[in-house]
C-alpha cells in the first residue's frame, strides 16, 4: 500500500488513491491464478542448495518435461522424487 501525507496536493492523494485500488485490483486477480513456475534446462538449473523448497519447470527432463523442486540438496522431479537427470 501506498501512502502520502495529509498535506499533500488534492492530485497526489486522487493518483495514490488510484494506485492503491489498482494494486488491490492485481493482487485480487493473482490470488485466482495460476502461478507460472521459472524454466531451467537441465545445463542451466540453478544450484539447488540456494533455493529450498522452491520450484522449477525443467523442459528437457529425460523422461519429458516436468516440474522440479529443491530438496535443499539437488532438484527431484515432482512426480516421483527421483534426481533431475
Amino acid at each position: 500500500m501506498v501512502s502520502v501525507e495529509a498535506s499533500a496536493p488534492g492530485w497526489a492523494r486522487r493518483v495514490v488513491d488510484d494506485l492503491n485500488a489498482e494494486l488491490d485490483r492485481l493482487r485480487s486477480q493473482r490470488r485466482n491464478a495460476p502461478v507460472p513456475l521459472p524454466s531451467f534446462s537441465k545445463a542451466d538449473l540453478p544450484a539447488a542448495p540456494s533455493y529450498p523448497r522452491c520450484m522449477i519447470f525443467v523442459p528437457d527432463e529425460a523422461g519429458g518435461a516436468t516440474p522440479a523442486f529443491s530438496d535443499g540438496t539437488t532438484w527431484r522431479r515432482v512426480a516421483d522424487r527421483a534426481i533431475v537427470s
